[in-house]
């Protein structure tokens, strides 16, 4: 650990909670705990504070650690929580791990409990990081949608078949079809017969040639049936098809 945890502990018997609070010391865990005993004070200090790490017993008077257990998902769902009991069966156990506590921990092996901190706590950073790493993603997807959806140029990807997979909705603009009505029609399909021997050679070499930028110029037929002028730029792992603004060609 490089930094102390804050762990937030419910326990009404504070010879269990003094006992806690020294094996951490002896296993070195830089650990502030705050200890509280009901309902009340735990539901307090839930809402008033954030903690890394949350330790219930699992019989309390007129409380349980999964009503605790249902509490904490509800204030603060990331949190790993790890029941203590002193008897619990197989099918409480099973019980609380489905209801999302990280672990469980029996008072009679109470030294296992910082170890069980530490794996859930290491746990728990690894998923904030994949969750951290999703919603960059998420971001990341959204710009994109806006940037190519926004854009004059078209923006297509292209799988090693030659098949579309995706076109921007700038195509409609440029060529008038609607991006889903091209989704899995071969690439090469509308090209000009006069031009797809070097389209196809094009697209050939920037599957050779990762690291290649290829460009080619070509006619590809537009919605109403006429030829347009396309400056093909393409490269492994992205393919644009740009507009030169030429007028069209009528085809013949």
């Amino acid at each position: 650990m490089n930094r102390r945890l804050h762990i937030l502990h419910l326990e009404d018997e504070p010879d269990f909670a003094e006992l806690v609070r020294s094996l951490f010391a002896e296993d070195h865990l830089d650990a502030e705990v705050k200890c509280v005993g009901d309902r009340a004070s735990f539901k307090q200090l839930l809402e008033a504070e954030t903690f890394d790490t949350i330790i219930s017993d699992y019989h309390l008077p007129s409380f349980t650690g999964l009503e605790a257990l249902a509490m904490a998902k509800k204030q603060c769902p990331h949190t790993p929580f790890i029941l203590v009991s002193g008897t619990i069966g197989e099918q409480a156990a099973i019980e609380s791990l489905t209801a999302g506590a990280a672990d469980y921990v029996l008072k009679q092996n109470p030294e296992r409990l910082p170890s069980a901190v530490r794996r859930a706590f290491k746990e728990a950073m690894q998923r904030a990081k994949l969750r951290e790493a999703e919603t960059e993603l998420a971001r990341r997807e959204k710009y994109f949608r806006t940037l190519t959806e926004n854009s004059l140029d078209i923006l297509c990807i292209i799988n090693r078949e030659g098949n579309l997979v995706y076109t921007s909705a700038s195509i409609e603009h440029v060529l008038g079809y609607k991006p889903e009505e091209l989704r899995g029609e071969n690439a090469f399909a509308r090209v000009h017969a006069e031009d797809l021997s070097r389209a196809r050679e094009a697209f050939q070499l920037a599957l050779d040639d990762p690291e290649r930028t290829v460009k080619v110029q070509l006619r590809y037929k537009s919605r109403g049936g006429e030829w347009r002028r396309l400056e093909l730029v393409g490269k492994t792992g992205w393919t644009t098809r740009r507009s030169t603004a030429s007028p069209p060609i009528a085809a013949t």
